[in-house]
């Protein structure tokens, strides 16, 4: 077993001694990875292609001083012999990387079709077949849930022998030992000349399971009570394994011993080099591995839209699937950050890189247009006629229709890192430290117009994601996406409230008339810095940014005054216009 790594530079006669022209790109005399996957070749080797992320900038694998090279020039279990904490750590990694291409090519198959080869994902296994490293598995997983049907069957046999002893020969034979001057013979002389074929079966299994567990580090106790066909006899079991095991084909067996039979048929025909029943080698191997982060990332975080529909047939699919071409990486809906009584689209983009790199700038611009189509999608639905009464659902709202205000959009970025190979299990899923909340707009004192946009960056630990993809169920992936709702949500709040720059102010109006004359007579002062809430159909909020006011020359601040009331410890509001004679009582808006 074998590894190389994405991106990675290899000598061109070793790659090619491996893999023909497969697998990589030659640049003069060296030869560069251009795959994530898994390999087995034809002569019986592992080869596993890791994404580029575990490589350092020091060309070694993470922080273990191992150069990545010496993975591929030697068996890992060779290499890491005096390293057991590492060779487990491959052990379960290796198994859980497989699981995760098998997971994504299932998932993926039906888009393949609809995509042909933009996906980027290969394989020689159809949609029924399996690869070994399937069948190594199911064989494993097999002894694992039916240890005590082998337990149980290995004494039972043990039993039978005992009817039928010799005790003539066994007393003549060997020395007993006496415990309390009762003789015990260990060797018992049995009478049984018939071959037990139950007994070869579970020979053969054991010690097929033995050279598995060998052969690629998987981690299993074994617990085997038979003479094991182990070294070079079993290299030359493998070549004969196929005509032995078929020799005892008809023997009556139980269900169990059947479905061990099975499995031994399966194992031989795909570890015999010479079997013309099935490919001499099985692959799956995706030239682009982004896709695969972007799906994990979406199955863990990303809402389910493909059986949701607007009430007069219009999927929510277009919500991913925009009419320009553009693909949605994620999208989820939750509460929105001004009132939980409104929802809103949460906008992610995932981004797969080297390790210890950074998001790239300009990334920001593809992901603000991804916004902009999302907000599109929601009001040409408004604009619809037809369709005002079904909208996706009551409390979703993009633009209020007094105030010609929009809420806040939120996005975000969310990049894989591994900061300790050994952590599986924790998801890690934070802010990147020293990346600020960035902002897009036309106008940037206008918060609550169409064209301003937000987007956070966060980092997630690469391996709980790989583990959550290939084995975690759908509550325990529901409740991680709930928890990632609530802190995205809460992380907005806290820039809006203390790094954004806007205060925030409540208008409160004796009617809903009141507020509307207000907002008639006012526009050209309020545009994009007010908004109505579905809560409280009374109140505007309002958000002033005082840094930018002065450079809108439409200076806001001229109308609306701040006072501390020294006697009554309390802030006083104001706003003076020569326009209307409403005065709406005024307070600081609390987000909740």
């Amino acid at each position: 077993m074998r590894i190389l790594f994405e991106g990675a530079k290899y000598n061109i006669n070793d790659l090619e001694k491996c893999f023909g022209d497969k697998f990589y790109h030659q640049i003069g005399s060296h030869g560069y990875i251009d795959v994530v996957g898994y390999y087995h070749s034809n002569d019986n080797q592992l080869y596993y292609f890791l994404p580029k992320l575990f490589i350092t900038d020091n060309d070694e694998f993470l922080d273990t001083n191992i150069p990545y090279l010496s993975l591929f020039n030697e068996n890992i279990e060779s290499l890491l012999k005096e390293n057991i904490t590492l060779l487990n750590w491959f052990r379960k990694f290796l198994i859980l990387f497989y699981k995760s291409l098998a997971e994504y090519k299932n998932r993926v198959d039906s888009k393949i079709i609809q995509l042909g080869d933009t996906l980027q994902l290969s394989t020689n296994v159809g949609t029924n077949e399996f690869t070994f490293l399937d069948l190594v598995l199911t064989i494993l997983n097999f002894y694992k849930k039916n240890k005590d049907f082998f337990i149980f069957h290995t004494k039972e046999q043990q039993s039978l022998k005992h009817k039928k002893v010799s005790w003539n020969k066994t007393i003549r034979k060997q020395q007993p030992i006496f415990v309390s001057n009762t003789p015990i013979y260990d060797n018992l002389n049995t009478k049984v000349k018939k071959i037990n074929n139950d007994e070869v079966l579970m020979t053969y299994f054991y010690s097929v399971l033995q050279h598995l567990k060998d052969e690629y580090k998987i981690d299993v106790i074994i617990d085997c009570p038979y003479n094991l066909i182990k070294g070079e006899r079993f290299k030359i079991f493998l070549e004969t394994g196929l005509y032995k095991i078929k020799k005892i084909k008809n023997n009556y067996y139980s269900d169990k011993l059947k479905a061990i039979y099975n499995l031994l048929v399966l194992f031989f025909e795909k570890s015999f080099v010479g079997s013309v029943k099935n490919k001499s080698d099985d692959f799956i191997i995706v030239k682009q591995y982004h896709n695969v982060f972007e799906d994990m990332i979406d199955k863990l975080l990303s809402d389910k839209f493909s059986d949701r529909k607007t009430s007069n047939g219009i999927s929510l699919n277009y919500l991913k699937n925009n009419q320009d071409g553009k693909i949605l990486d994620h999208l989820f809906e939750f509460d929105s950050i001004l009132d939980t009584d409104e929802s809103i689209f949460y906008i992610g983009d995932s981004k797969y890189y080297k390790h210890n790199s950074n998001v790239s700038d300009n990334s920001i611009y593809k992901q603000f247009t991804y916004a902009k189509n999302v907000i599109q999608f929601n009001i040409n639905i408004l604009n619809d006629n037809d369709s005002i009464p079904s909208l996706i659902n009551k409390t979703l709202r993009y633009r209020d229709d007094i105030t010609e205000g929009y809420s806040i959009s939120p996005n975000f970025f969310i990049q894989g890192v591994i900061k300790d190979y050994s952590d599986f299990d924790s998801i890690h899923l934070h802010p990147i430290p020293g990346k600020k909340i960035e902002q897009n707009s036309h106008f940037e004192e206008r918060l609550f117009d169409r064209d301003t946009l937000f987007v956070k960056y966060y980092k997630i630990n690469f391996l709980f994601v790989l583990n959550a993809y290939s084995n975690f169920s759908e509550v325990m992936i529901r409740n991680i996406r709930n928890d990632f709702k609530i802190k995205s949500n809460q992380h907005f709040k806290t820039y809006f409230k203390e790094l954004s720059g806007f205060n925030f102010y409540q208008l409160l109006f004796e009617t809903k008339e009141d507020l509307k004359s207000f907002v008639n007579s006012e526009f050209r002062f309020l545009t994009g810095k007010i908004i109505r809430t579905i809560s409280n159909p009374k109140r505007l909020i309002l958000a002033i940014n005082p840094s930018k006011e002065e450079k809108s020359g439409n200076n806001l601040l001229d109308r609306f005054t701040v006072y501390d009331n020294r006697e009554s410890n309390m802030r006083e509001f104001n706003y003076v216009s020569s326009s209307t004679s409403i005065k709406p009582q005024i307070e600081e808006y609390k987000f909740n």
